[in-house]
């Protein structure tokens, strides 16, 4: 035998051995993405659902925002009606109270004077 056989019988062991691993290796990845595409078919399956009871509890949410929201308008309408209607009843009931304080004033004074000029006399 001389030394080119032997190295083709190397090389032939070699290459088989390497196409032995490969086979192994592609074996375990083709194992791997079976078992990926189990869990992303389970994925989606439990995925897909829960996204669309998001949506539907999203869109109450907003709904229920809106709602919010039209009742806030109602109560800064009611509030500024009722500060208007506690201004017009502050007017209403000061301005008289004001105008009689006034004239009991002014009543007052006439008495105090008539009544000092009836003592100096």
């Amino acid at each position: 035998m001389d030394w080119t056989a032997i190295l083709e019988a190397a090389l032939s062991f070699f290459l088989v051995i390497t196409a032995l691993a490969l086979a192994y290796v592609l074996l375990k990845v083709g194992g791997t993405f079976a078992r990926m595409n189990v869990f992303l078919k389970r994925l989606d399956e439990e995925i897909i659902p829960l996204l669309s009871r998001l949506q539907v509890t999203m869109d109450e949410v907003n709904s229920q925002l809106g709602k919010a929201d039209d009742m806030m308008g109602t109560l800064v309408d009611v509030t500024d009606r009722v500060e208007a209607t506690t201004k017009a009843m502050q007017m209403a009931v000061t301005t008289p109270v004001k105008k009689l304080a006034g004239v009991s004033a002014g009543v007052s004074g006439a008495i105090t004077s008539l009544w000092l000029q009836r003592e100096r006399r």
